[in-house]
């Protein structure tokens, strides 16, 4: 029997965990940037939506059900990818319903800012995102201090955010992203009567 016999399968079980976690916290990343152009898109949608609503009946567009928050929804359902138990799905116009975008009310939030007056209404969106990734997300998750005050990122189980998304069919880790975007509004939209009113 040779000295380096069973060398090579030492080498194979001491690398490939750690090059198996490098591969998926590379997948995680370009996951966490993909969702982040989304939620960036969801933002301009919702503020698209709020063009043709008038100044009195924005903040309820942004509630759920409001057509903001619908709009800010049906792109985000992509990347919602999990949902609490007895959730329903998102039904995206043309597509159906979307699997795992349930519990939507929970993962997305919109406000709605108006910082040079009226004219240029400024939504901030922000969206609850699932670190799926097997152990990377969870690494990404621990190794950011999710107990920290005031940070975007956010793990299950953890007491500084109230256990929020406990209830859902797969437990992950959470990041925060917020986005915002400002489009100008260039008419005034009058109370609309139909005939007769």
């Amino acid at each position: 029997m040779k000295r380096d016999d069973g060398s090579l399968l030492m080498e194979a079980v001491v690398c490939l965990p750690v090059l198996l976690v490098l591969i998926l916290g590379c997948m995680q990343i370009a996951h966490i940037w993909f969702a982040r152009q989304i939620v960036q898109y969801a933002a301009y949608s919702a503020s698209r939506a709020l063009l043709v609503i008038p100044d009195e009946e924005q903040e309820r567009a942004l509630k759920p059900g409001g057509s903001a928050f619908k709009a800010a929804s049906y792109v985000c359902a992509w990347i919602a990818l999990s949902q609490p138990r007895g959730s329903r799905e998102v039904e995206v116009p043309g597509w159906g319903a979307v699997p795992g975008s349930g519990g939507m009310e929970e993962k997305l939030e919109l406000n709605l800012e108006h910082p040079a007056g009226k004219w240029d209404p400024m939504v901030t969106v922000k969206f609850d995102f699932p670190l799926v990734m097997p152990v990377a997300g969870h690494l990404i998750g621990w190794g950011v201090n999710p107990w920290a005050d005031k940070r975007e990122w956010r793990k299950q189980h953890a007491d500084a955010t109230g256990d929020k998304h406990s209830g859902e069919t797969m437990q992950y880790p959470y990041i925060r992203f917020e986005e915002s975007v400002s489009l100008v509004k260039p008419y005034i939209l009058l109370p609309f009567k139909a005939d007769g009113e």
